[in-house]
């Protein structure tokens, strides 16, 4: 006689879904609390500030949402090869090759005189378009070698963040930056969508893809091979679908998705290309992605959580004295948190005598 754990699949509504996030926010914020405390901070002084920094105004609001965008955009592609059931860890990377394609293009077309509008399209079709080659590798070992595509990603995102530093060094190092490697800077910038702030219609372009790939998932045969390649492959197999094809796909369109993140924060934001201009962000986008459940709708709100996290912390921060490391600490105790109330909310846990 012994005891086993069964679990029992709950009829679960939308409220079920939407408990979940709110729930891993709430218990990482508590466990945060208690961080603070151990390190002599207030928590009521810390989340006031966090509060303020990331909603208490009109630009604390809009740069949040300017920060959500990269993690919307990676977001969405990542749940998108998530629902074939290939996991793309090399958001990261990705990014990093979108973000020096679009320097690149951009340096290039402004240097020949090129119109802005133009530079500005070509540049960011540039970024996508590294973004998903990179992906591509991965996606093409996983379909025709069965090598495996986290341990590829992984690889990958290390290779990409030492071909920037060469790059940054050498080809496209501003001459005029000295012992700083940095780009030149970009003279086309994305158009601000609101007066007075920085957010710009990256944002939008965002928002519209989440749409558009959930339209792609839910609404066309494409999307239904892609679903059911990830539900279960040999049924896609059997079905006679384009398995290799759809997995190689599902990366590209991924890695386009990471590329273009990279593109729009160097043509939004910072103007020029330098070494930490990704600082985890696509790690992060995994995370956002899962919380999501993988549903680009879905991403939407976890994107603006994430965004949230990243620009009240700085407040926070400033308010007191705790450093980058608190909020990646928070970030993987919302994780932590999604993956267990997951658990608690969508399946009855039983202890049963056999």
């Amino acid at each position: 006689m012994g005891l086993s754990i069964v679990f029992e699949e709950r009829r679960t509504d939308l409220t079920h879904i939407l408990l979940l996030p709110l729930l891993s926010v709430g218990a990482a914020f508590l466990v945060g609390s208690l961080l603070m405390i151990w390190s002599n901070v207030d928590p009521i002084t810390g989340y006031f500030s966090f509060i303020r920094g990331s909603l208490g105004g009109y630009i604390q609001i809009t740069d949040t949402l300017l920060r959500t965008t990269p993690f919307l955009l990676m977001g969405v592609g990542i749940a998108f090869s998530n629902r074939s059931g290939v996991l793309n860890v090399g958001a990261e990377g990705q990014y990093l090759f979108g973000a020096i394609a679009t320097t690149a293009t951009a340096l290039y077309l402004q240097g020949i005189g090129m119109d802005a509008g133009i530079t500005l399209i070509a540049s960011m079709f540039a970024g996508a378009l590294a973004g998903a080659f990179w992906a591509f590798i991965a996606g093409f070992m996983r379909a025709y070698f069965e090598i495996n595509e986290i341990v590829v990603t992984v690889i990958m995102n290390w290779l990409a963040f030492k071909i920037m530093q060469w790059l940054l060094r050498g080809p496209l190092k501003n001459p005029l930056s000295e012992m700083w490697p940095m780009s030149p800077p970009i003279s086309a910038k994305l158009p601000l969508m609101l007066p007075e702030s920085r957010l710009h219609v990256g944002f939008l372009v965002a928002i519209f893809i989440a749409f558009m790939t959930y339209y792609l998932l839910f609404r066309t045969k494409l999307g239904f091979m892609i679903r059911v390649l990830g539900n279960n492959p040999h049924a896609a197999k059997y079905a006679g679908f384009p398995v290799k094809n759809l997995i190689v796909f599902s990366m590209m369109y991924s890695g386009a998705l990471a590329g273009l993140a990279g593109g729009i924060e160097v043509l939004g934001v910072f103007h020029f290309l330098y070494e930490g201009i990704a600082v985890g962000l696509g790690y992060t986008s995994i995370i956002t992605a899962l919380i999501g459940r993988n549903h680009p709708i879905g991403v939407i709100g976890s994107s603006l959580i994430f965004g949230m996290i990243y620009n009240g912390s700085v407040y926070l921060q400033s308010a007191t004295g705790l450093t980058y490391t608190y909020s990646k600490a928070v970030e993987g105790l919302i994780y932590l948190f999604f993956m267990l109330f997951t658990i608690l909310v969508l399946y009855r846990v039983k202890l049963v005598v056999r």
